[in-house]
């Protein structure tokens, strides 16, 4: 049984230990993944782990979206290096600070008009080429094998200082400059506007940067504060407790998921080459980010081990009483079964009888020795730390519910040991 069950806790939380018990037996039935368990936690830890995940994957393809092919094309261009992967783009944007128009975004929006005045003009039936080389002297396009220059500009004076250097080749320009060179019959104005060029590339550039930040810490941070304010809303957790577990859910996942980001965009760029750079990196961050539990859990534990010493030493004491009760229970069957067989002599059938009770009585105190050793065996794995009293409370309860001991028996003990697991599920 999970120990996130939440139907268990709500019986348990409120001292409805029948029903608590009785949870546990129905839990034990079930088959249980442990393998998912023990490498990504709880049900409720999966949960949470999808949830980000889910969303941080949304994240990625909005950003995958927003990148503009006609940009990527002018960048490509520009640049000596391949940007026709999106991680060698991804890696080439984040070196771009786009808040700085005068400096790499001023070269690059030249590139990137080039291309959108190309996508404009093809979609009137031209036939447009590049040259192999992106500083080509004197013009930028060949429109059906005229040479062109394109200008995207502020003001007019780069496209007069170019017809006085180049008066056979004519200009495109960005709309913006149309009212500067009406009569001129060298200047072609394009639909093309300098606003749209730069909003253009800088967007597509910030969106690429963005590929390989899966912004983990934040979508935890939002997916764990509001996991523990239903926590705190069921006062199954105190509100500095929540704020302690959002910092190291968050931290964790933080932690783990850029190691393994790092990890898995070496692993990917080495193995698959550029191409294995975005699916390496996203593996590796999410892969890290899942095993963020046991760091976070690791953490939360060693703030609450009083806590967890009081309900493992109430958990122990509760095992002993009940295997007390069993040996009774133990006891009394062999009384019941040495007076029946007493009373059924002096005949065939009354020996036959006898010999199926004392057949079965057998089982039953065989079955109840099994759940006395079971609860031993469970006892001394808390005593010695070999298991954690968290993973084996469930099957605890479970089997003490399964050996027949009437709860009157032990109901101090079982409360003890509520208050205990309460006190430290608080600080979990």
């Amino acid at each position: 049984m999970s120990i996130s069950n939440e139907q268990f806790w709500n019986y348990w939380r409120n001292g409805r230990f029948n029903e608590a018990l009785a949870c546990a037996v129905k839990a034990e039935k079930k088959p249980i993944n442990r393998l998912q368990t023990m490498l990504f936690g709880t049900p409720e830890q999966l949960k949470q782990t999808g949830i980000i995940t889910t969303i941080s994957v949304g994240e990625f393809l909005y950003d995958y979206i927003m990148i503009n092919p006609t940009v990527v094309r002018g960048l490509d261009f520009a640049r000596t290096e391949d940007l026709s992967s999106l991680f060698s783009l991804s890696q080439f944007s984040s070196t771009i600070d786009t808040a700085d128009i005068t400096g790499d975004i001023a070269q690059l929006q030249g590139y990137v008009a080039e291309q959108m005045v190309a996508a404009e003009l093809q979609a009137k039936g031209h036939d447009v080429e590049f040259p192999e080389d992106p500083n080509n002297p004197g013009w930028d396009i060949l429109v059906d094998g005229h040479p062109f220059q394109v200008k995207d500009l502020a003001n007019p004076e780069g496209v007069k200082e170019h017809l006085e250097n180049y008066p056979d080749i004519p200009v495109y320009v960005n709309k913006e400059l149309a009212p500067y060179f009406e009569d001129n019959p060298d200047v072609y104005v394009s639909t093309v506007s300098r606003e749209d060029v730069l909003e253009a590339t800088t967007s597509t550039i910030n969106h690429a940067s963005d590929l390989l930040d899966f912004e983990i810490p934040w979508i935890t941070a939002a997916v764990s504060t509001l996991y523990n304010i239903k926590r705190v809303w069921k006062d199954d957790v105190a509100i500095s407790q929540a704020v302690f577990n959002v910092v190291s859910d968050t931290s964790s996942r933080a932690v783990l998921g850029a190691l393994g980001q790092f990890t898995g965009k070496v692993a990917g760029v080495f193995l698959f080459g550029p191409a294995g750079g975005i699916l390496g990196s996203m593996l590796g961050a999410y892969a890290g980010a899942s095993q963020g539990w046991r760091l976070s859990t690791s953490v939360k534990r060693l703030f609450s081990k009083q806590h967890e010493e009081e309900w493992k030493a109430a958990t122990v004491t509760l095992i002993n009483n009940v295997v007390t009760q069993i040996d009774k229970k133990l006891e009394i069957k062999k009384r019941k079964i040495d007076g029946l067989s007493h009373h059924l002599t002096g005949s065939v059938a009354n020996e036959a009888i006898g010999k199926e009770i004392e057949r079965r009585g057998q089982m039953e105190r065989k079955y109840l020795i099994n759940k006395k050793e079971e609860l031993i065996s469970l006892s001394m794995s808390l005593k010695n730390g070999s298991v954690y009293v968290l993973e084996v409370f469930p099957t605890i309860l479970a089997t003490i519910a399964k050996s027949g001991v009437h709860p009157v028996h032990f109901q101090d003990e079982m409360q003890r040991v509520q208050q205990a697991a309460n006190a430290y599920r608080k600080k979990m």
